[in-house]
């Protein structure tokens, strides 16, 4: 008895080792497209991080001396608002942006959790669970903060030139007396 379970041990080990192995290549494959999804994530939150501090100190430059608002005309006036405004709401949109980034985050370090948990588990030779579909599910994570990531930093893009646009339009009308 005692010599079966030394032939079976080492077979079950080896047998149980393969297991493992098939999941080497998909686990490492996904953790190379996690780091780069997670930098690509990261630097759109440092994106607007830096967008929303440059456009908040052009905000406090959207002002006219009283001196030459007075002799403004009301249609001047209104223009200058609806610019200010317009500055305004794009400068909204990225806190917006900013919000939903720092929302994702919450739940990609979650799923970041699973995925060491999987690393973990392929270090040790011991993999719990259905393992494709925890891998897939993950897979699809990382399509979805990339294309995010893309679409965050294209709608920064967007609305940073727009908010610059009407930036440069309040000034110019600003200098015109």
């Amino acid at each position: 008895m005692k010599k079966l379970i030394a032939i079976i041990t080492p077979v079950l080990f080896l047998v149980s080792c393969k297991n493992v192995e098939q999941f080497r290549a998909p686990i490492e494959a996904l953790s190379a497209d996690w780091e780069k999804a997670t930098t690509a994530v990261t630097e759109v939150g440092t994106m607007l991080g830096a967008a929303q501090s440059s456009l908040a100190s052009l905000k406090d430059s959207l002002m006219v001396d009283p001196k030459i608002a007075a002799k403004m005309k009301p249609e001047m006036t209104a223009s200058l608002d609806s610019m200010k405004t317009a500055f305004m709401s794009q400068t909204e949109m990225i806190g917006g942006m900013a919000s939903e980034v720092t929302s994702f985050a919450g739940s990609w370090q979650e799923m970041s959790t699973k995925l060491a948990a999987l690393k973990e588990g392929l270090a040790s030779g011991k993999l719990e669970g259905d393992v494709m579909a925890q891998v897939n599910e993950l897979k699809t994570a990382v399509m979805d903060a990339s294309t995010k990531a893309d679409g965050w930093k294209s709608k920064l893009d967007a609305t940073k030139a727009a908010a610059m646009a009407a930036y440069e339009m309040y000034k110019q009308k600003a200098m015109v007396k």
